[in-house]
């Protein structure tokens, strides 16, 4: 989650409170869905190229997602405000920039911000009917700042469960957001909308946050890359199980974006001095040796998944790569020490603010309350999410990286059939977790393993047209080994969004 949260929750608190109201392949077909114009899907260098050359310019771009978001929206519903208007300005400064040869890093590249991340003049609701009446921000946080200096251009904040908690986005406030590859099922979450609104062609790049997988589960649901960078590595507040991250369709954007939104800020201490630069080519995997954790303790994988993963092994192991399987000894007994030590941080204030609402709540946002309503979230709590995160950080040190192992790898979701539409599932009685989506997440460890870096991969589509994704996570602080595996993985796997590989709104 990425606020300038202590302003941010102040001005909520005294804002009025409520509203009045209550490795396959897809197929693809001849309607406005398959015959998308190609800006849409354009990478940033192919766009930068054309813009650079003239066939081509940012407002071309931003029409040209503008008309495909109001097409295709209404299926997805990933959106929650539209800023065409502005952004319609700033593909005019850009177009400038470019005949003056003066074009900056992201110049006139669209990017969906996530509904965590303020910008002066925007709303920022959290997904919740009990912030639809808050106040506008009165100044960017710092990634928008990156962007804007980049020359990004942001036409649209997309949707996020209600206090981002759950693998999707069903809300009263703004209804339940689907993935464009099968309409029935989750985007993820809580960068629902983001993960969502890229695989549907709707922006060129987009923001994620990451408090217990909130970038990798939508990455893995919509088929693209999605970056959990080191704590501090970009500028995102002083929680350490949060952070803010890139989320691009291809490997290569997810560079682009991760290199503008890096690096210290006046407006967070934890950030990272010096900047780290992520080069965008990297030497081959050969003689890499790589772990595999199949979570086992934590979810059992469908068939497909597994399958998915073994295939995935197979084509690293082809490469030159000794892959072999480990256990961590993660297990989901320890689910609710990280959730409480999580709320025992100053994320825990949007317990107490949820309470005070519970009628405008969203599907199993009271769930959530009654569970912790008997337990506290303080100093013992923290104190045992400490302690596990100390037993876990030696686990993986022993049993991975210090046998050599260069990368590890798990599954990001158990399965990929998680049904987008909570209302529905908790009206048919189906359980929290289950219901939720959280029951099938194999991400919410390294939220306490907060420095270990992680790239959520691309495994293809999976099962009942739906892709998933892979967690490959480096050594403390070795973002750069994730990268590198990133850039072969995306030269060595047949890539989505292409040749037909594309989502059927269906």
């Amino acid at each position: 989650m990425q606020m300038n949260k202590r302003s941010f929750i102040a001005g909520l608190m005294a804002a009025p409170s409520v509203l009045k109201s209550g490795l396959a392949t897809a197929a693809s077909d001849s309607s406005a869905v398959g015959a998308a114009d190609p800006l849409c899907y354009a990478s940033v260098d192919e766009l930068k190229a054309m813009f650079q050359a003239g066939k081509a310019s940012p407002v071309d771009l931003l029409k040209a997602q503008i008309r495909r978001i109001e097409a295709l929206n209404p299926k997805v519903n990933c959106i929650t405000y539209t800023h065409f208007d502005q952004a319609m300005t700033e593909a005019q400064e850009s177009e400038a920039r470019y005949r003056r040869g003066e074009a900056r890093a992201l110049e006139g590249i669209t990017v969906a911000l996530k509904d965590d991340a303020s910008r002066a003049g925007w709303k920022t609701t959290q997904g919740s009917l009990l912030f639809k009446d808050a106040p506008p921000a009165t100044e960017n946080v710092a990634i928008v700042d990156m962007l804007e200096a980049a020359g990004a251009v942001m036409p649209f904040q997309t949707t996020v469960p209600e206090f981002y908690l759950f693998v999707g986005a069903s809300t009263r406030a703004y209804g339940t957001t689907r993935t464009p590859w099968n309409l029935a099922y989750s985007p993820g979450g809580s960068s629902a909308g983001s993960g969502a609104a890229l695989a549907a062609g709707f922006a060129t790049l987009a923001t994620g946050s990451d408090m217990g997988g909130s970038i990798r589960l939508p990455a893995s649901q919509n088929g693209i890359y999605g970056f959990r960078p080191t704590f501090g590595r970009v500028a995102s507040g002083e929680v350490p199980m949060a952070t803010n991250g890139p989320m691009a369709r291809r490997f290569d954007d997810l560079v682009h974006l991760q290199n503008v939104i890096v690096g210290p800020s006046e407006k967070c201490m934890a950030a990272i001095r010096p900047r780290l630069d992520y080069p965008a080519q990297y030497p081959d995997l050969s003689g890499w040796r790589i772990a595999v954790d199949w979570g086992a303790d934590i979810a059992k994988l469908t068939p497909a998944m597994k399958d998915a993963m073994l295939k995935g092994i197979e084509v690293l192991r082809a490469a030159g790569c000794v892959v072999e399987d480990v256990d961590c000894g993660f297990s989901k007994k320890d689910f609710n020490t990280y959730a409480h030590g999580l709320m025992a941080t100053s994320i825990g204030v949007l317990v107490a603010i949820a309470n005070g609402g519970r009628d405008q709540l969203s599907p199993y946002m009271t769930d959530i309350l009654d569970q912790v309503a008997g337990a506290t979230a303080g100093p013992r709590e923290a104190d045992a999410a400490e302690a596990l995160l100390a037993r876990w950080h030696r686990q993986v040190q022993q049993r991975v990286y210090g046998k050599g192992y260069r990368i590890l790898l798990m599954p990001t979701m158990a399965t990929s059939l998680v049904s987008a539409d909570m209302f529905k599932s908790k009206d048919t009685n189906v359980p929290l977790l289950e219901g939720s989506g959280l029951a099938y997440a194999l991400t919410w460890p390294w939220n306490l393993l907060n420095r270990y870096p992680i790239v959520d991969v691309p495994l293809g589509i999976v099962e009942d047209r739906m892709p998933a994704g892979m967690q490959v996570i480096g050594q403390t602080f070795s973002d750069l080994d994730t990268f590198q595996f990133a850039f072969n993985w995306s030269r060595l796997a047949q890539p989505l969004f292409t040749d037909g590989r594309f989502p059927t709104f269906a």
